[in-house]
């Protein structure tokens, strides 16, 4: 397969777009403020809200005092703040859907100014019209609280009935750590809405850079811009190594953006006329092409290195990126449950349980389901770790369909997994010892869909012979009770551990009549050659004729017979 560098034509395209000379203009007016000679305001930062009724969307600028970053970065110098940290906690607080996986750190200088403004940001947030699509954007250091704002917008905000927020950001330095952007990255609809236009003249965005290289990391889209051209770049090392190798000239807010826009629309609309015949592939001439647009190709340098080094990256960044389509892996898994509950239904035409069937393995049909089994535990596994991957709150991570889909998978798929834990007399004790952490995040995602859908009902009585046992771990805690029967008429067993074996029993007893009475466990538990009735009967033994229980008499008047017809 042939890759061609496409780049050039993303920042063509941006940069003949008008969009972002329209942001700028927006800036350039927000700044004004600050040069007003009656305006005497000690506050470091600057917004707006614009409805642009003509073109239907929303604008947010955000600014800083011209000297802000002057102060900030060289007397200050840079310094990520850890979100764990008191400092800005409340602020740190709105963030805490990006604490997923670890803690992140923040650059001091935006996270403090974005905590000074925080109520300001606040009622600015609520007097937002959602109906519009919404652009954020800022210079420098507005450029920072655009990027924080964006991120608050994206998790708290319901985007069903409109688009999500694209921020823009021009001069802006980076504001985060590596566990910051793989947060973002891992979770590429977020990522891709950050767009950062910097000029190789600008040195504010390589501050941070020059001062702490394995701290501060870049996300989102870089439109990198020079004299002789500019080009968009998204591998995020690629962006640290042309952003650090840059020479930072200029003032300290870098140039205006809007001179810079308007020279490079008009070379935009002439061809590249760079000879790049020489370079080893199409993709890597496209790279030679790229770096001569932001000045750092030199007919007197051997670029072979940084090339090489560039197409590396780049590689293995669209490697990444490429995925099968959701939608039709699931329909995939669809057709491996159909397969499932095939089985299902024939285990239980033979007078046995597909979870029996499964663990005895007395047939081919049961030895051919092991295939189905593993291609479903190993789609489930990826959909689940990649959910836990978003940056939202617990309970949030999967969509309708793939929740629902996922709990028809743990409540049919455990039952098999389990047999097989225990047909290997592996240690008790299951959801401690041998559970799949994916089946465990699947139950809480479960329980947090029961108590946001307490609407949804299902008619179980009516549907008795065909519902799934509730409790997905239901199997271990038969075989559990099994062992513990089995316990009880030992002879060598103490006296304390009969009484801890009859305490779990009768509790065991209790669970199993609670499902019953709601209707969450399958009348399939009743079959002949069921694990649950070989329970039943070493129960019996082991607890003695004159033992009598709620359970005891349903089993022994066969009123199971009742519940299997949905008359219990």
């Amino acid at each position: 397969m042939k890759l061609f560098s496409t780049g050039l034509e993303q920042a063509n395209l941006l940069i003949n777009s008008n969009i972002l000379l329209l942001l700028w203009n927006d800036i350039s007016e927000l700044y004004k403020d600050f040069n007003n000679a009656h305006d005497h305001s000690s506050s470091s930062l600057r917004f707006n809200l614009r409805y642009d009724h003509q073109k239907k969307f929303t604008v947010i600028t955000f600014v800083t005092k011209p000297d802000f970053a002057t102060h900030q970065l060289l007397q200050e110098g840079a310094d990520l703040v850890p979100s764990s940290s008191s400092i800005a906690a409340e602020s740190f607080a709105l963030f805490g859907f990006l604490r997923r996986k670890a803690d992140f750190a923040v650059d001091r200088a935006a996270i403090t100014l974005f905590d000074r403004h925080r109520h300001q940001l606040s009622q600015l947030k609520n007097e937002i019209n959602y109906s519009y699509p919404i652009i954020v954007t800022g210079h420098s250091h507005g450029g920072s609280i655009a990027s924080l704002f964006t991120l608050w917008l994206l998790e708290s905000v319901n985007f069903s009935n409109t688009k999500r927020p694209i921020c823009v950001t021009f001069g802006s330095p980076l504001i985060g750590d590596s566990n910051l952007q793989k947060t973002l990255f891992l979770f590429s609809p977020w990522n891709s809405c950050f767009l950062h236009v910097v000029s190789k003249q600008d040195p504010v965005p390589r501050k941070l850079i020059n001062h702490n290289a394995n701290d501060y990391k870049p996300f989102g889209t870089f439109l990198l811009c020079s004299n002789l051209g500019c080009s968009c770049f998204e591998e995020p090392d690629t962006i640290l190594k042309l952003l650090g190798t840059t020479a930072s000239e200029g003032s300290d807010q870098g140039g205006d953006y809007g001179n810079i826009l308007e020279t490079l629309k008009r070379k935009a609309l002439f061809k590249n006329v760079l000879d790049a015949d020489w370079a080893s592939s199409p993709y890597a001439a496209g790279i030679v092409t790229q770096l001569s647009a932001i000045e750092q190709y030199n007919l007197n340098e051997d670029i072979n290195p940084l090339v090489e080094w560039i197409e590396k990256q780049e590689m293995k960044f669209l490697m990444g990126k490429r995925k099968v389509n959701p939608d039709k892996k699931l329909n995939e898994s669809k057709i491996n449950m159909a397969k499932l509950e095939w089985y299902k239904k024939t285990s239980k035409d033979k007078g046995i349980g597909y979870y029996d069937s499964y663990k005895n393995k007395s047939f081919m049909s049961d030895i051919n389901v092991e295939e189905i089994v593993k291609r479903l535990i190993n789609y489930w596994t990826d959909v689940v770790e990649e959910a836990d991957k978003q940056p939202q709150e617990d309970g949030a991570s999967l969509r309708t369909r793939w929740l629902f889909a996922g709990i028809t998978y743990m409540k049919m798929v455990e039952p098999l997994y389990i047999a097989d834990y225990y047909h290997e007399n592996s240690p008790p004790d299951y959801k401690s010892h041998g559970r799949l952490e994916h089946l465990t995040r699947l139950e809480q995602l479960s329980a947090a869909a029961k108590k946001t859908n307490k609407s949804i009902s299902i008619e179980k009585r009516k549907n008795v012979a065909h519902i799934l046992t509730e409790d997905s771990c239901f199997w271990a805690k038969v075989e559990e009770a099994i062992n513990l029967c089995k316990l009880m008429k030992k002879e060598e067993a103490s006296v304390e551990e009969k009484k801890t074996c009859d305490e779990k029993l009768k509790k065991f007893e209790k669970d199993v009549l609670v499902l019953l009475k709601n209707y969450s466990v399958s009348p399939e538990i009743f079959l002949g050659g069921s694990s649950f009735m070989d329970w039943w009967k070493g129960y019996k033994d082991a607890m003695g004729r004159s033992y009598s229980s709620e359970l005891t008499k349903f089993m022994v008047s066969r009123k199971y017979k009742d519940y299997s017809e949905g008359k219990f």
